[in-house]
């Protein structure tokens, strides 16, 4: 459940610091009601108090037409009242008035309008550039681990959604029946059942490797249960292939190296660009070769470039962090 007080009591809380600027005793004590009924209305007025603490500065300065271009006061008292009278009582009233309306009018654009428009104000980003990687704690004690190139959107209303826009995230869920985690990726979801997992997300496909516990996958046409050491693997067209690897191996690249069994020559490129921010050119008959193997990441690219010659029989041409495989 949300703490952010909705919108009614926010006009409630607005309504109560206007009018303790100026009221009685009486008034402070229907405010310590109004406070004692529920503990949400203190964090209302929390709120809408610091809102006007820092808007005040800007109020302070804020100007005013002059009484004279309100309304000229008339020369004659025709309520039977001194003019003069009018003269100094009117623009007092006025401009409190105005003060508490533009006081209003801020808090409710600065407090009802962000909770109105919470996908720019809530979500935010967090991504990693090739080469590399980011731990994030999340609030209900999950932790995100991004490889690099990677993108993730986090919402603040909500830590138990997370959407991976791109790259490759390895997810440690605390697990919560009544409140599932969430990981989107388009049109697909992926549902924590007490979970270790990793996601990778290309513009080709999504997969998905269960280390521990179990998830749930879902798309527009199927729902697909893995549990620890299942693989999944849905492409663009909609075709999504279920494949058993050694739990070692999923999301082995936040250990240092890259465990491979029978997994195509393109898909090592693609971890090697995430993971040590190299660009790996493969021959177009070359892409789809299998290959297994253990690729150590955590030392100097020429040592991993030159693994990677033995493990695969060909020779790696380097200019800077473009590499490129010519056949022997």
């Amino acid at each position: 459940m949300s703490d952010t007080p909705d919108h009614a009591m926010l006009r409630q809380a607005i309504a109560w610091h206007l009018r303790l600027k100026d009221d009685d005793e009486d008034a402070w004590i229907e405010f310590a009601e109004w406070l004692s009924a529920d503990p949400a209305h203190n964090r209302a007025y929390e709120a809408v108090a610091d809102r006007d603490a820092r808007m005040s500065p800007v109020l302070e300065r804020a100007t005013f037409p002059s009484d004279d271009e309100d309304a000229q006061p008339p020369e004659a008292g025709h309520d039977g009242i001194d003019p003069a009278y009018h003269a100094r009582s009117e623009p007092v009233r006025r401009n409190r008035w105005r003060w508490g309306a533009l006081a209003a009018s801020v808090a409710v654009a600065g407090l009802l309008g962000v909770q109105m428009l919470p996908g720019r104000d809530a979500r935010y980003v967090i991504e990693t550039a090739a080469g590399e990687t980011r731990s994030v704690s999340l609030a209900d004690g999950s932790e995100i681990r991004l490889n690099g190139g990677t993108r993730i959107v986090l919402d603040r209303s909500d830590p138990r959604l997370v959407e991976i826009a791109r790259g490759e995230a390895r997810f440690a869920v605390r697990h919560d029946d009544t409140d599932p985690f969430t990981v989107v990726a388009g049109a697909r979801r992926l549902v924590d059942m007490g979970t270790v997992f990793n996601v990778v997300r290309t513009d080709r496909q999504l997969r998905v490797g269960v280390a521990e516990g179990a998830v749930r996958f879902e798309d527009k046409a199927r729902t697909v249960h893995l549990r620890a050491g299942d693989s999944l693997a849905a492409d663009d067209r909609g075709k999504v292939e279920i494949s058993k690897n050694p739990v070692a191996s999923i999301g082995s690249w936040s250990g240092g190296k890259l465990i491979y069994d029978q997994a195509p020559l393109q898909q090592v490129a693609d971890d090697l660009s995430r993971s040590i921010g190299i660009s790996l050119e493969l021959p177009p008959g070359m892409r789809a070769r299998r290959f297994s193997g253990v690729i150590q990441i955590a030392g100097e690219r020429d040592a991993v470039r030159k693994r990677l010659e033995e493990l695969i029989g060909e020779r790696i041409l380097a200019d800077g962090t473009r590499w490129t495989v010519e056949p022997r």
